[in-house]
């Protein structure tokens, strides 16, 4: 498996250093994703282009999956998870990496396949 993060944006909202959104092309095995990434003092959320939702790593399926929650009738929630397809949870960890350190503008990635 190979992994290209770039990170190709960020910037610190109305100039606060603690709330800072970044942009990111990932390739995993040929697949592009766009990803935005939002932190702030209580954490970070990722999200793709054009989709709503918040992307999650899943444990039990050890897939990443989106997330969208909305306000269904009678004050509940409607709550609509899908796995995404080609993105892996290692992807994920590589884009915290590179939000951390802010001098890091891209990560590759490559893992062994297992037989």
């Amino acid at each position: 498996m190979e992994i290209t993060i770039n990170k190709i944006d960020s910037y610190e909202v109305d100039g606060n250093v603690s709330h800072i959104i970044s942009t990111f092309d990932v390739v995993e095995n040929g697949r592009k994703f766009r990803i935005t990434c939002r932190s702030n003092r209580y954490g970070r959320s990722f999200s793709l282009e054009g989709k709503d939702g918040t992307l999650y790593t899943n444990r039990e399926d050890n897939m990443v999956h989106r997330q969208i929650v909305a306000l269904g009738g009678g004050c509940g929630l409607l709550i609509d998870d899908e796995p995404v397809e080609g993105l892996s949870p290692i992807a994920i960890r590589g884009m915290i990496v590179a939000e951390q350190d802010k001098e890091v503008r891209e990560i590759n990635i490559k893992t062994k396949q297992s037989h």
